[in-house]
């Protein structure tokens, strides 16, 4: 990521994809009932800005794209927020968030957890497959999430950042066959779409950050059914 035309080193992450990822699946725990479901899981935005409205937002959202950041807008608890980027523990986030500061760019951590979500009706017909769901979102961000810092580090070019976006998006392709008209039909089409507008073009490590932040939304904003 680079802010300001200089590259900023704590988004640099040495640890191995592989473990990034084996690491943060085991992080999302989950469980289900008659009418509620757990998946317990923990993401920290690092955001540039808090509005109360998404126009308000929309405004801002391109300019936190310009210094690098994922620009992705995160609505939560009635808040819009301006997000650069997103990590799964807080020292990783405010170490990126301090640096950042000190780059004049003026941003904190929000931290948002998932836990128990209602699901409508009376059945629990669905909730094995909420939760295959909900897991499977969970990996494709730590994709998304290693594959930027990837970019970031110069371990991967163009090739291999868009076998990861078409990996993402086959993964949910599945995901809408075995989910062809409930509850997260309509949030895994826009993820699909997500895929195809970050893959235009040239890929920057932005563009993952961003495919990363719109599934964790999903993740947290879903209403089950």
């Amino acid at each position: 990521m680079r802010i300001a035309g200089k590259k900023i080193s704590p988004f640099i992450i040495s640890v191995a994809a592989v473990i990034i990822v084996t690491a943060i699946i085991l992080v999302a725990t989950f469980s289900c009932s008659a009418n509620k479901l757990t998946f317990k899981t923990t993401f920290y935005f690092i955001c540039y800005r808090t509005e109360d409205n998404a126009v308000s937002a929309s405004s801002v959202s391109d300019a936190v794209s310009s210094y690098g950041g994922a620009g992705y807008i995160l609505e939560h608890d009635d808040a819009f927020f301006v997000t650069v980027a997103c990590y799964y523990t807080d020292d990783d986030a405010k170490t990126v968030c301090e640096s950042l500061k000190r780059r004049d760019l003026d941003c904190e951590v929000i931290k948002i957890t998932t836990d128990e979500y209602t699901v409508g009706g009376t059945s629990n017909a669905n909730n094995k497959l909420y939760l295959g769901n909900l897991n499977t979102l969970q990996s494709l961000t730590s994709l998304a999430y290693g594959c930027a810092n990837a970019l970031d580090t110069g371990e991967y070019g163009q090739t291999q950042a868009k076998s990861v976006i078409s990996d993402v998006q086959n993964t949910l392709k599945g995901l809408l066959n075995a989910n062809p008209d409930n509850c997260f039909s309509g949030q895994i089409r826009r993820l699909i779409a997500e895929c195809t507008d970050v893959s235009e073009g040239y890929v920057y490590s932005k563009d993952l950050r961003r495919l990363q932040i719109a599934i964790a939304d999903t993740i947290i904003n879903i209403k089950l059914y």
